[in-house]
């Protein structure tokens, strides 16, 4: 009896050593929304990629709260590289290489963006391959065909994110086929494609929707998050389409008047390109009352005030959108601090306007704003160097 007993005893001490190795090599891949998704290691580490900003083009907001250890970023796009939703303090990664963070490894692989979009940042794309809990996820961000040294260097591959929509808004039918067959992943997950539950937008893009009809047996997902582990792969190709995150919300009903009074503003503009009326800057005021925190709304006041004479007041009105806006909109932000170091230039506040080139350096990766804050500071420095 006590032989048995003890029997009995290693053997749940065996079991429960199984169980807690199988629950320790699962892996939780988790959707928020258009191309973000958070993937959970087994030991817990959690690695966003490519969160969108949550002011522009979608319709829809980004999460109040996302926790994350690591960031990685396909190209600097503004729905693919919002980054500044976390503290510095959270690694950010872009450049192709590879990284180890805690149980995670991360290869980043040299591609190119889809034509005929990111030329003024040279179509880097970076491809990101997360070996994670005996899982191979790859993300393609905006990446256009695969070349076929991509697509050894990508190897086996269990899990494949990748841009569809009825639009083929980034690639083609026979282009999306092209990478099925060459890199035969376990399990497909689109991504990049219209939600219509948050927004019915952007317009050029399309829904998932009338793909899957072409596609019948898909695994059309109530939640937006699966939790899987080797042995759980399917042994042919699936398809899982997932719910955007709960915690994604339509934009606000003041945001959206804010945009329309912008737009109101920017039609009546058309209408009278010779000067500034004054209904336009009320408008793009009022804009910057409804949504403060949008850096963009402060950009096109500061633009409309300059265009009319009015170089204090565009002044002022920079200094004060950027005091309190753009932290989530490197682009708008980049653009903004250029346009007041412009004024500032023009204004004989040369120390200024250096200051705040130094600031659009640190990011932007826009090459033309780029040349134009280098070639300041390059002169800024030689007319103080002695001769």
């Amino acid at each position: 009896m006590a032989r048995i007993a003890g029997r009995v005893l290693l053997l749940s001490i065996i079991s429960g050593l199984l169980l807690s190795t199988w629950a320790r090599a699962q892996v939780t891949i988790e959707y928020v929304a258009h191309g973000c998704f958070r993937v959970q290691s087994p030991a817990g580490v959690r690695v966003v990629l490519d969160p969108y900003n949550g002011h522009r083009w979608l319709g829809y907001s980004f999460p109040a709260s996302l926790p994350a250890d690591l960031i990685l970023i396909t190209h600097p796009h503004y729905d693919h590289n919002a980054s500044y939703y976390w503290p510095i303090s959270v690694p950010v990664f872009r450049l192709p290489g590879r990284y180890v963070f805690g149980d995670v490894r991360i290869e980043g692989l040299s591609g190119k963006h889809a034509e005929p979009y990111g030329k003024e940042f040279g179509q880097s794309n970076t491809i990101w391959v997360l070996e994670v809990g005996g899982l191979r996820i790859v993300h393609l961000g905006d990446n256009g065909p695969l070349p076929s040294a991509t697509v050894r260097a990508l190897g086996r591959v269990d899990v494949l994110m990748m841009p569809i929509d009825a639009k083929h808004h980034i690639l083609s039918e026979s282009e999306i086929e092209a990478i099925r067959r060459a890199l035969t992943p376990r399990i497909l997950i689109p991504m990049h494609y219209q939600l219509p539950m948050l927004s019915s937008e952007p317009k050029d893009l399309g829904p998932i929707e009338p793909w899957l009809a072409e596609h019948p047996g898909a695994n059309r997902l109530k939640t937006n998050r699966i939790v899987i582990q080797p042995r759980s792969l399917p042994v042919k190709q699936e398809v899982f389409v997932f719910q955007p995150s709960p915690a994604v919300k339509p934009w606000s009903h003041r945001y959206r008047e804010a945009l329309a009074e912008a737009e109101k503003a920017a039609e009546l503009q058309k209408e009278n390109a010779a000067e500034v009326p004054e209904e336009v800057v009320a408008r793009l005021r009022r804009a910057t009352e409804l949504a403060p925190g949008a850096i963009l709304f402060w950009q096109e006041l500061g633009k409309a005030l300059r265009k009319g004479g009015h170089t204090d007041e565009a002044i002022r009105a920079l200094e004060r959108g950027l005091a309190g806006a753009g932290a989530d909109d490197w682009v708008y932000t980049a653009n903004t601090r250029a346009l007041l170091a412009e004024l500032y230039r023009s204004a004989g506040r040369k120390e200024l306007a250096a200051q705040q080139y130094r600031l659009v350096l640190g990011i932007t990766h826009q090459e033309a704003l780029r040349k134009l804050a280098t070639e300041f500071l390059n002169s800024a420095a030689t007319e103080r160097s002695p001769d």
